[in-house]
């Protein structure tokens, strides 16, 4: 499997385990006197579970929040917008009544 096919969380979950255990063995190999071997891969799959998930629930919820903040700011933009619609009929509005009041100023009586 191709690591760009992979998604982001399981790449980073797998470096991550990786790193880990390169350490553990490093550690049973020259700190450990005598180091219990049949607990270095259950220590292994614990890891790979416990980063997975929480990589997991983490990238999931970054996604959550950007799309949140992505919506916000359309909407943010289409009040803007709205806004400059708004000011825009307001103008013309302005100018109309000013013609009114002008043809109404310069009427006879």
């Amino acid at each position: 499997m191709k690591a760009k096919k992979m998604p982001r969380w399981l790449r980073d979950t797998l470096s991550v385990v990786g790193a880990m255990s390169v350490l553990l063995i490093a550690y049973n190999l020259f700190v450990v006197k005598h180091a219990d071997w049949s607990l270095v891969p259950v220590q292994i799959v614990l890891a790979l579970l416990a980063v997975g998930v929480w990589s997991f629930l983490s990238y999931r919820s970054r996604e959550r929040r950007q799309a949140a903040a992505q919506k916000q700011a359309e909407a943010a933009e289409r009040r803007a917008e709205e806004q400059r619609q708004a000011a825009l009929r307001e103008v013309g509005h302005a100018k109309a009544r000013r013609q009114r009041n002008q043809q109404h100023q310069q009427r006879p009586k």
